[in-house]
């Protein structure tokens, strides 16, 4: 029996996509917005109907013809992911598929799936679907958005150093702009990846000694569970220390134990200046400056609860006499063995780039509503102030942070009020996370009370006195310190044993896979070396051939980086592999003897920088391991 068009694509479909389309697909019946339609040469053309006219999806003379001649006119070489805008009904993406070099990854990017159905149904688009190097993303803005951030990975991070993007014909006619906002939000996703990476292996040890000084604590403190939708209905306020701040935040007083009221660190001063004490300060922050700034010597009301993530200093878990809502990141591998030693807990927060993002979705984990923004500015104020005058940037001794912040480049962005406010490119970046989660949470009203800064896509405008007076009429049936209290785990000392021993055997393994891969990168080494030495020998011996084995060689190279990216190690060293990547990407493709020379030296580089890593890093965990054996010590001793 003969297979129609559809049922030889539907074989091949990704399962992601079986959860995007409205299956089962029919055989004939094509959606009522599409129709099809022959062209000259016989070949299918997809017409969307649109009100009184449609829009022809190709060339009705030739739309092969018309697909090759878009084809030719693109660069393929050393792009290693193309985004593609648009499915053009087949015929570009087929052209594409001929001239594509091997390494390149497509992303091609349709919303309308009405017309993806018909194409499914018109057009046999098997070499796509067959070919592990297309990677078909439809459906709604959202849709596009989740199914776009399980694709980008750290891998696609290390390969988008090469990114290049085109639209299809139809697309750049007739939904360029839909499109364009759509790749920004991708430009603007990747950047955040590439800040989450981390400054340094310092940073990343220091956030990993703190979480297992934090284990005490972690563990007689009330779940991240336990607060799954417990403020369901209520409103939230995210208190930022924006400059506007100032101007309006005594209205805050009145939301006191009528609302979820989560401030950053540094918004912390100037609310309790003011006598409004909030339920909660979150906190993001591995750095001593954190303490330092924000907590030494200063009084903190009694009942105020801590959410922070698990690597913050620890002294700041000590002053919260127990009010402490540990949060575990969801991207943070380095602490992940950490977590499942610990806990059975699975529930995690991305935790964002910053103590606001942090309170923005805690209030979303609570299931509040509406979210209102406070002092979330994101901009400059009046004669660049950058922050209120009653937080610690208005001391001197974070007058060097503030003028560094000054003297970033600067975006033009509109403002609350329409007219353009300028920002950073670090504002920008905060900016764009939280238009990203808000739209990714359209059952949640968003409000922006902060009456300046720039604007926030996706929230409502109000002043906090109305907000104030809109949500806050009835008080809360129980505030947030006595819900934590009630929720802190009794009992845990026998737990605490079996703990240091999970991580003392969890510590052994790591380090044993650390041992494993210095001879590994020796190894690594090794083929570099020969690969030199084999150039060095033609560059002698002109008229030889390059022995094959050299070629093999060099092609296990060309990914090499991946069987050091293990978990937790990948945390340690992808500082490493990020930056010796770009340079390599930078190269381009091996056509040369001179490329293949760049190539191997710097992967040279990289190698002798991990293997010296990991030498370091297995001496740390020993000591790791020597710190879990005291503290179970004293455990066994207590009893």
């Amino acid at each position: 029996m003969t297979l129609s068009i559809l049922e030889n694509n539907i074989a091949y479909l990704p399962e992601y996509l079986q959860h995007v389309l409205p299956m089962p697909i029919p055989r004939h019946a094509n959606p009522a917005s599409i129709q099809v339609v022959q062209g000259s040469g016989d070949w299918p053309v997809a017409a969307i109907i649109n009100k009184n006219s449609f829009i022809h999806t190709n060339s009705m003379t030739d739309p092969w013809l018309e697909a090759e001649r878009w084809a030719q006119a693109l660069d393929y070489e050393d792009n290693l992911i193309s985004l593609i805008y648009g499915c053009g009904f087949g015929y570009p993406l087929l052209e594409y598929a001929k001239r594509k070099k091997t390494y390149t990854d497509i992303y091609i990017v349709e919303q309308n799936i009405d017309l993806f159905v018909t194409l499914l149904q018109s057009i046999d688009i098997r070499p796509l679907l067959q070919d592990p190097t297309f990677h078909f993303i439809i459906g709604s803005v959202e849709q596009i958005q989740l199914q776009l951030q399980s694709c980008m990975t750290g891998d696609f991070l290390l390969r988008s150093t090469k990114l290049t993007s085109c639209f299809t014909w139809l697309a750049h006619r007739n939904e360029k702009q839909s499109y364009l906002e759509l790749h920004e939000w991708i430009l603007n996703t990747l950047s955040l990846m590439a800040g989450s990476i981390g400054n340094s292996i310092h940073d990343t040890l220091i956030g990993l000694y703190n979480t297992l000084d934090n284990v005490d604590a972690i563990t007689h403190s009330t779940p991240l569970s336990e607060m799954r939708d417990a403020f369901a209905g209520k409103p939230a306020f995210i208190v930022s220390n924006g400059p506007s701040l100032d101007t309006n935040i005594e209205h805050l007083a009145k939301a006191v134990g009528r609302s979820l009221i989560l401030t950053a660190e540094s918004a912390l001063r100037p609310c309790l200046s003011r006598n409004i004490t909030p339920d909660a300060i979150c906190v993001t922050e591995r750095s001593p400056d954190v303490y330092h700034y924000h907590f030494a010597n200063q009084k903190l009301p009694e009942k105020l609860v801590i959410v922070g993530l698990t690597l913050i200093d620890p002294r700041i878990t000590k002053l919260m006499k127990g009010s402490w809502i540990p949060v575990f990141r969801s991207l943070e591998h380095s602490s992940r063995w950490i977590r499942e030693s610990i806990t059975e807990e699975v529930a995690v927060l991305k935790g964002g780039s910053s103590s606001a993002h942090l309170a923005f979705e805690f209030a979303l984990w609570t299931g509040a509503s509406p979210i209102i923004f406070v002092g979330q500015d994101l901009a400059f104020g009046d004669n660049k102030q950058t922050h209120s005058m009653q937080s610690v940037y208005a001391e001197d001794r974070l007058a060097a942070q503030v003028q560094s912040l000054r003297q970033q480049p600067e975006y033009v962005v509109p403002g609350v009020d329409g007219n353009p406010v300028l920002t950073t490119k670090l504002w920008h970046e905060f900016k764009s996370w939280f238009e990203q989660q808000i739209r990714l949470h359209p059952q949640t009203r968003f409000i922006d009370a902060t009456e300046g800064g720039a604007y926030i896509q996706g929230t409502e405008l109000m002043t906090l006195q109305m907000a104030v007076a809109a949500f806050c009429a009835e008080p809360l049936v129980t505030t947030l310190y006595p819900f934590v209290q009630n929720r802190i785990p009794s009992g845990q000392q026998i737990k605490l044993k079996e703990t240091y021993a999970r991580l003392i055997e969890r510590t052994q393994q790591i380090r044993d896979t650390l041992r494993q891969l210095i001879p590994v990168a020796n190894n690594d080494l090794r083929s570099c070396r020969i690969i030199n030495n084999a150039l060095l020998l033609h560059d002698k011996y002109p008229n030889t051939d390059i022995p094959s084995y050299i070629e093999a060689l060099v092609n296990a190279n060309g990914k090499l980086y991946e069987h050091y990216m293990i978990e937790p190690v990948i945390t340690f060293i992808q500082h490493i592999i990020f930056a010796f990547n770009k340079q390599m990407n930078d190269i381009g493709e091996i056509h040369s003897k001179d490329r293949l020379k760049q190539l191997t030296d710097l992967q040279k580089q990289m190698i002798d920088y991990l293997r010296q890593t990991f030498e370091r890093l297995t001496a740390h965990f020993g000591q790791v391991e020597e710190t879990l054996q005291q503290r179970l010590e004293r455990c066994l001793t207590s009893q």
